[in-house]
């Protein structure tokens, strides 16, 4: 096995748990890159535009069991980047995560890692209590195990900024610091969590490579974009915006990724000025 950021120098196959979301893609971009055979589960099969040269992609669901023995045959490693937002599907985020593993476990996997969020264990949300429960999941159970706690996506602020554009303002909470990080460097963290040493669970954490406001990050949307929308605070009261003035959310020793806020701007821009999209 190499270190965590080299090459392989065997081929092994990799699945990628929610292989055709944004995480998923970046991690299954990244495996290919370092060497491994890369399968990518979802619920339904990405579009043609969508198909990442070289991966393998299957169809299962976590949440019922459906499919995941046949998904997992000959996988090595597991990397479960699989979201829930809302309703039943939040509900049941924990059960799909020890499904999961089990079907890991029963098919010989040696290692399972997952992707969670900075500091979801500090904030009373539903959204980050799912991930603490999954996250619990991970830890309590046989097969060695890795959670990598990541900041705030750049892409996850940009869909909030271009949201709020629309209806012409740009929403910030005015005590929010965030450590936002790119999906590459999610990615890549993921990816070496697959390639470290395995033996019982691990907790770790990736985020970007800089501390900023809030308000900061919807100056650089401006900048970037030319919205001429307001910059408004959404204050935020208890024990929320408590957590949030002390910097609860923030990790100093966790940083991680190389690509600023800037430079996925920069990069978005010239994606979308692309004609072949």
């Amino acid at each position: 096995m190499p270190g965590p950021a080299g090459r392989l120098r065997h081929v092994a196959l990799l699945l990628v748990a929610g292989g055709t979301g944004a995480a998923g893609r970046a991690t299954a971009r990244e495996a290919l890159g370092r060497g491994w055979q890369v399968r990518s589960l979802s619920r339904t099969l990405p579009a043609p535009t969508r198909v990442l040269d070289g991966v393998e992609y299957v169809r299962a669901d976590a949440a019922s069991g459906s499919g995941l023995a046949a998904a997992l045959d000959g996988v090595e490693v597991v990397i479960d980047t699989l979201e829930a937002r809302r309703g039943r599907a939040l509900r049941g985020y924990p059960l799909a995560g020890r499904r999961l593993l089990d079907a890991a476990r029963g098919s010989g996997v040696d290692r399972a890692v997952s992707v969670s969020i900075m500091a979801c264990d500090q904030f009373p949300l539903r959204y980050y209590r799912s991930k603490v429960a999954k996250e619990q999941v991970y830890a309590a159970h046989a097969l060695p195990t890795t959670v990598v706690r990541c900041g705030q996506f750049h892409d996850v602020l940009g869909s909030l900024f271009e949201r709020g554009e629309r209806f012409g303002f740009l929403p910030i909470l005015p005590q929010a610091r965030l450590q936002p990080i790119d999906l590459s460097d999610v990615a890549r963290a993921l990816v070496d969590a697959a390639q470290a040493p395995a033996g019982g669970f691990l907790l770790t954490a990736a985020c970007g490579p800089e501390v900023r406001s809030m308000r900061s990050l919807a100056g650089a949307w401006r900048t970037a974009t030319g919205s001429t929308a307001r910059v408004v605070d959404l204050p935020v009261p208890g024990r929320i915006g408590r957590s949030l003035a002390e910097g609860r959310n923030l990790m100093a020793d966790a940083a991680f990724g190389t690509v600023t806020f800037e430079q996925w701007l920069a990069r978005r821009a010239i994606a979308r000025a692309d004609p072949r999209g």
